[in-house]
């Protein structure tokens, strides 16, 4: 175990934990399985003792570590303040995991940011749904996430650039970078949408490709995760803008911590930028002054808190309104939303048994509460709801804000209904 991991696990940044146990009912994995180990507190005590041993974290000790969604959620409730993700962030390197498991993990960590298997993806699954199979594809760990419809629409937008995918909107706008993320190859249309939604409002997008590097992170990739984090540092510098916005949760989520991660880094300053300028685009669009349109006519929307726009952002009211000033009503709440939906960055590519069930406890709130439509902030918790609804026979729409805002501002462009 690294240096920085013993010492970590020994003080632990910010307050240590006094294992009072509040956070156990906020854990999906102790809800799902019970056990002490699959809690915070139970992860808390395996990496103190680890770090008084020396040893690297083997056997079950790291099965229950690698068990952990990093949903931020025990954060939320911990009373004390402790910083569990920054103690789990430094012990993942250190989990020794079988050859078939670490090459799953680093398969998942660098899958999304493929555009062409997206592409591949999206036609394999628009095949089998055509035949009949998505309940049966649905299963498959990988291609049961793949969105349902529209593959040939999905396929040649994501070829394109996203600023070639919304006609501009005529007079002079504020420039702001929009980070695209690893998802869009899936659902290109989410930035579509925010780049119509943006220049409605009176910006701007110019487009940053790349990964942010959270994934990376995840897998308990470390020096490539800052690998990328510097490569997106740079892109965004270059741009000389004190903004830059995401429709992804985990992207925002990763670049407010770009200050803290290269700190010592000579790239230092200019993450700390980052970081104080990083916004989610329905903060963004809330902080900046919001248009509202004739709100869309429709059945029940619930909303449901990405765990990195919650517990990774503390940004809660901000999508809730995009979603209010785009149907004209509150949106109902899903459900336990401080409880994570099962995706977690590419935990759903690399645990898929244990996300399909945390996925399925979502499914049945949103049978209980026949809704229509379920709006998140965030790309991968689009795609996990979709997989565990349709699975469970649910044909609930799953939609990021900004297109419910993007989709009532064209209704109101063509005219009164």
């Amino acid at each position: 175990m690294n240096q920085a991991a013993t010492e970590l696990a020994e003080r632990g940044p910010g307050l240590p934990c006094v294992h009072c146990g509040l956070c156990l009912d906020h854990c999906p994995t102790y809800r799902l399985f019970g056990t002490e180990a699959d809690s915070p507190r139970g992860r808390i005590y395996l990496m103190e003792a680890a770090s008084q041993t020396g040893g690297r974290l083997e056997g079950m000790a790291a099965v229950h570590i690698d068990r952990c969604l990093g949903c931020l959620a025990c954060e939320t409730a911990c009373p004390s303040g402790v910083s569990y993700a920054e103690r789990i962030e430094e012990f993942r390197p250190s989990t020794t995991l079988g050859t078939v498991r670490s090459l799953n993990r680093k398969l998942a960590a660098r899958i999304p940011s493929w555009s062409w298997f997206a592409r591949l993806s999206l036609a394999l699954a628009a095949v089998a749904d055509g035949l009949g199979l998505e309940r049966l594809r649905r299963r498959l760990p990988g291609l049961g996430l793949v969105p349902h419809g529209q593959a040939k629409e999905r396929i040649a937008m994501s070829k394109l650039a996203i600023t070639e995918r919304s006609p501009a909107v005529p007079g002079p706008r504020a420039p702001v970078a929009l980070l695209a993320g690893c998802g869009d190859g899936l659902r290109p249309e989410v930035n579509r949408d925010a780049v119509e939604v943006l220049r409605a409002n009176g910006h701007e997008p110019l487009l940053i490709e790349g990964c942010c590097g959270a994934l990376a992170l995840h897998a308990g990739e470390q020096d490539r995760a800052l690998m990328l984090a510097r490569r997106t540092v740079r892109q965004l510098s270059e741009l000389c803008l004190p903004r830059v916005v995401t429709t992804a949760a985990g992207c925002g989520a990763m670049l407010s911590q770009y200050g803290r991660l290269l700190a010592e880094d000579p790239l230092a300053t200019a993450a700390g930028q980052v970081s104080n300028g990083a916004r989610d685009i329905s903060a963004f669009l809330c902080q900046t002054g919001l248009k509202k349109p004739r709100p869309l006519d429709g059945g029940t929307v619930a909303y449901h808190d990405a765990c990195h726009l919650r517990h990774g952002q503390g940004v809660t009211e901000e999508p809730r309104l995009v979603v209010e000033a785009a149907t004209g009503r509150r949106p109902a709440d899903l459900g336990d939303n401080q409880i994570c939906c099962g995706s977690a960055g590419t935990y759903n590519l690399e645990h898929p048994t244990i996300a399909a069930k945390i996925g399925r406890a979502k499914a049945d709130l949103a049978s209980s509460a026949e809704v229509t439509t379920v709006a998140v902030g965030n790309i991968g918790c689009q795609l996990q709801l979709e997989r565990a609804f349709r699975s469970a026979g649910l044909n609930a729409d799953l939609r990021h804000p900004v297109e419910l805002l993007a989709e009532a501002y064209r209704r109101e462009s063509e005219g009164p209904a």
